[in-house]
């Protein structure tokens, strides 16, 4: 699943201007790059939300030092909960796909922006770890998008366990939709 295309469009929007207002106040990166032009090198987009996402009180000074409707500064004060990590796509459903957190085994259910996470990770066998920030986003959880795939093979075992994770979330009705 994906995000509605109205609804991608604003995701840029938002966090397009707010890696340009965290660069341009730190200097994070070596040149002076803006986010908001056509083409952007992830990894300088990368290098600079991770800086953001370790300093979220950074999103209070944005909200305060730019002009944004309201139900926008609700979605950005809401990636203040960012939850940065490593996960496991332990399977793709109809309503997003499954990420299980390597540190606490915490079962999300993470839909893409503009493509399915099954489309984008189309080359990868299942299970797939990736590191990944996870953000809320109106009633879904997407990642920013600037995820790193961790070229791992996993074992029979392991993909039984990852699927038995998957399975006792389900039952105990404890996937995490929203954050």
């Amino acid at each position: 699943m994906r995000l509605k295309t109205e609804d991608a469009g604003l995701f840029y929007k938002l966090f397009m201007p707010l890696l340009d207002y965290v660069n341009e106040r730190f200097n994070i990166t070596a040149e002076k790059v803006k986010f908001t032009g056509k083409s952007v090198n992830p990894r300088d987009a990368a290098e600079v939300a991770n800086f953001l996402w370790n300093r979220t009180s950074i999103i209070d000074d944005y909200v305060a030092a730019t002009k944004i409707a309201d139900e926008n500064k609700e979605i950005l004060m809401g990636w203040k909960r960012c939850i940065q990590g490593t996960y496991i796509i332990e399977r793709h459903l109809k309503k997003g796909s499954v990420f299980i957190s390597a540190d606490d085994n915490s079962v999300y259910l993470v839909n893409g922006i503009i493509d399915s996470w099954e489309e984008m990770l189309s080359y990868y066998s299942i299970p797939i770890a990736l590191k990944a920030t996870l953000l809320p986003f109106k009633n879904f959880i997407i990642s920013d998008g600037l995820v790193s795939v961790i070229p791992i093979c996993f074992g029979k075992n392991y993909k039984a366990d990852f699927k038995d994770t998957y399975m006792t979330a389900k039952l105990n009705h404890s996937i995490i939709t929203h954050i």
